[in-house]
This record gives structure tokens, sequence and C-alpha cells, in this order.
């Protein structure tokens, strides 16, 4: 069946390609590319940029070499209630059947554009975080904003409860995955970053990606890790933590507090974080709450055998022992006996990755486009 093209304004609040605007890149890829008769999907994307900064970024390079449509919304400070008259606006100009928020702002703000219900509306909820007093304050705007959704989107079960329990109809939410597309390492990558590193050759590295924040379990990594040097004396290990965040300096200080501090590596937030991946003997997830983390993804995607928290949605992508070890969450020596089981036996590295690969399979980006377009479908339909 085809048809008049279904036309989605997608907003992203990113200056990076983060979790959120990789999906919403897939997404327009998969419409762009999509021969299956159905009904075609456009997506035009606008992003939020602030005050004096800059218009040219990673997100923006990447839609322009991909000729992708997008434009800018232009706020003067973090709550600029022009805005809402810019989001109307753009969804008029763009004749929006949906328009597809991605953050807790976005959403109260479409919510606050769409006061006369003269376009549908998809929010996607990926989790929330509470760095600060501030973005408690904002988490608690989608109490307000979500219920007057067409759709509610999530990206698993645990927080599909936390969206009724803020009063959105069930009726309306749907949990989606996020996507994942299969990636080649270049060969020379891992030695060229060993080098820039300092690693030697027979050094075996334990891998974590993400945000420096207290929700992602670092300090347990930490203490794992000065376990694991421990248990492990006779083999040269490296703990390499990519990304940063408002608990850096805290680590960073207890890495010497465990005497640890010239075998973790901090690497800061990178751009090209996927060469890391190969790098890598085993990949290190220690969060208190997750929804599908990109991340763990990646690392199957990458051949990584996985050690992860059984929190959040993890154990709806992960099965403990089939495609990836998980432990519970807050506990170092739990944690620090996983990654020596991985590190000692390559039979269960591989038996772990084999199966992992069928898990990246089933989360393609053409699988979640499919799913993807089904909900806006519903959404464009809704009354």
């Amino acid at each position: 069946m085809t048809g008049e093209p279904l036309r989605i304004l997608a907003l992203l609040e990113a200056n990076s390609i983060s979790g959120t605007a990789k999906a919403v890149l897939e997404m327009a890829y998969e419409a762009r590319a999509d021969v299956s008769g159905q009904r075609p999907v456009q997506i035009f994307i606008a992003n939020f940029i602030r005050g004096d900064e800059p218009a040219e970024n990673i997100l923006t390079r990447t839609l322009k070499n991909a000729q992708l449509p997008f434009s800018f919304i232009r706020e003067k400070g973090r709550f600029d209630w022009s805005v809402v008259a810019q989001i109307r606006a753009l969804a008029k100009r763009q004749n929006a059947d949906v328009v597809w928020s991605n953050s807790v702002k976005s959403h109260f703000l479409v919510y606050r554009a769409n006061a006369g219900r003269t376009f549908k509306w998809v929010a996607f909820h990926h989790g929330y975080t509470s760095t600060d007093f501030k973005m408690r304050l904002y988490n608690e705007l989608d109490r307000v904003s979500l219920r007057h959704a067409s759709r509610v989107l999530t990206v698993c079960h645990p927080f599909a409860e936390q969206m009724k329990a803020r009063g959105v109809e069930a009726s309306r939410i749907r949990v989606q995955h996020m996507p994942i597309r299969r990636f080649t390492l270049p060969p020379d990558d891992a030695a060229d970053l060993r080098t820039d590193l300092r690693l030697l050759p027979e050094t075996r590295v334990i891998l974590s990606v993400g945000r420096l924040s207290r929700e992602k379990g670092h300090k347990d990594l930490i203490a794992a890790f000065s376990e694991l040097r421990d248990q492990m004396k006779d083999t040269s290990l490296r703990l390499v933590l990519v990304g940063d965040g408002p608990e850096r300096a805290n680590l960073q200080q207890l890495a010497r507090e465990c005497d640890s501090q010239d075998q973790i590596v901090f690497a800061g937030h990178r751009d090209d974080a996927k060469r890391f991946y190969g790098l890598a003997s085993v990949f290190a997830l220690p969060s208190y709450s997750e929804g599908t983390p990109n991340v763990l993804l990646e690392a199957m995607a990458a051949g990584l055998p996985v050690v992860a928290t059984r929190v959040g949605g993890i154990p709806e992508l992960a099965a403990d022992g089939t495609n990836a070890l998980l432990v519970p969450p807050s506990n170092p020596s739990e944690l620090a006996n996983a990654l020596r089981k991985l590190l000692q036996s390559a039979a269960l590295r591989n038996q772990l990755t084999r199966a992992a690969a069928q898990v990246v399979d089933s989360h393609s980006p053409q699988v979640y486009f499919e799913s993807m377009r089904q909900v806006f479908l519903e959404a464009a339909a809704a009354t």
C-alpha cells in the first residue's frame, strides 16, 4: 500500500551523535531507503541550538553529509518561550502529520505548542537523569505533558510502568528498543589506540563507555577493577573509561584511593567512541538504572563479551549466561568475579558473542523502522 508520505518532524536536543540522535538518524536513513511498498515516511529533523552555540558540530555535519533535511530551533536560554511558537510554525511549514519529541524539555514544549491539538504527537521517553535540582524539576514536567501525547514510546517495560504511574493511559504506551547497525572496525585502529594510550601489546583492556554520572555505577567498576587486579596479578590489565560527566573528579579521586590511578584510563568524551571497542577484551556496564542502553548493543555488535548489571531494560536485551553475564547492581565483588570469568575463558567469551550476534540482528535499523512506522501511523490516525 502506497500513498501520501507520512511526514514526521523529529526534534533533537544534541550537539553530538548521542544514542537518541543515532536512533533518529537511523530512522531517517531507513525512511529514505524504504522500498517496501508500505506508506512512505519522510523525516525532517529540527535541532535546538542555544544562544551563541556554534551551528556546526558533528551532528549537523553528519546531517549535511547525508543530505538529510534539517533546520534549527533557536532558543535564548534554557527555557525560552518563543520556542513554542517556533515549533508550532515549523510543524505547520513542514505540514507534519506527527511531531516526534525525544527529551523531557521538548516533550513539554511540544505539549504547549500543541495546545490547540493542531498536530499529532509521539513522545519518546528515554529515561530520566537526576544530576541536579533543575533536572529533577524538568523530569516532573512529564507528569503534565506526556498525558497529552497521541502515543508515548519508551525503551523498556519498567519505564512503561513509570509512565502508567505518571498518568499516561496504558493504551497509548509502546515499548520500543533502540536500533543497532552492524559495523566493522578498521584493523589498524586498535594498534593506533594502544600506541596513543601507551598500552603494551599484551595488556588486557576492560572497556566502559558512557556518561560519568552517579547512576552509571562507575565507582563500583573501579572498586571491582581493583579487586580483579589483585586477583590476576600476573596479567597486565587496564580499565578504559570513555565518556565525561559530573562524577569524573570523584572517580579519579577514587582511583587514587584504590591505588589504581596508573591502571585506569580516563579517555574523556570521544566522538569516535566506537574505535575503542576494538581495543578491549571485555565490555562492562555497571549501571544502577538503564533503559535499553545503546552502548550494550554496540558492544555486542562489535563482538565484545559483556558484563552488565541486572537493571531496567538490560534483561530484555541480555540473558545471563547466554549472550552476556548479568550481575546485581552495587556489588563490586560479583562484578569482579564475572569479569575474571570472561578474561580467563576464551570458550565463554566466544559462546556469549555468538549468541549476542542474534540480539544485534533482531534490533536492526530495518526492524526499528518498521516498528516505528506503525506507531506513527497509529498516532496519525488517533482521535
